[in-house]
């Protein structure tokens, strides 16, 4: 009984590792697959970031976003993403799909539903909303004071789906 425990031990001190190992060499793969195989034309992106979905078993990738600087108050302006599906993604695999956006930038501090006189801090509300193909999806985000950081939700109509996102200026 003791040599099979000591099997299994000597056994899990190897595999642990190597998973470890194999875990690495993914995430570092899809890191180099990611930088090389940003387009040229968004290399100039102002905004970077990431994603994550709460419908497919928390699916995630990177987001390349050019948004104006600085952006107009009160307005409607374009934006142009691109969203990225990791190498070890089952939906997409290493591939970046651009999406056009119609977006608004409000200063004013959001409160919740109207019902409450707390203002939630911050430096204002973003909304966003996009057609790829037969996909629409809506944004609504939140901009720290300093406007380099955005961080809120999506919703995603065809396929249904939702949820987060950050990004950040740089």
């Amino acid at each position: 009984m003791k040599e099979a425990i000591g099997r299994w031990a000597r056994r899990l001190l190897w595999v642990l590792p190597a998973l470890l190992a194999i875990y690495s060499f993914v995430k570092l793969a899809d890191f180099a697959w990611y930088r090389a195989a940003i387009p040229i034309g968004f290399r100039d992106s102002n905004w970077s970031g990431g994603w994550e979905t709460r419908s497919y078993g928390g699916l995630s990738g990177r987001l390349l976003v050019r948004l104006p600087d600085p952006l107009p108050v009160d307005e409607e302006f374009k934006a142009e993403a691109l969203v990225y599906y990791p190498i070890y993604s089952v939906w997409k695999t290493g591939q970046f799909v651009k999406m056009d956006f119609a977006g608004r930038y409000s200063p004013a501090s959001p409160t919740p539903s109207g019902r409450s006189t707390n203002a939630i801090p911050g430096g204002g509300m973003l909304k966003f909303k996009g057609i790829v193909g037969h996909q629409t999806v809506e944004y609504a985000a939140l901009v720290d004071e300093s406007q380099t950081r955005i961080v809120g939700g999506y919703l995603s109509r065809d396929p249904d789906d939702y949820g987060h996102f950050f990004i950040r200026y740089y």
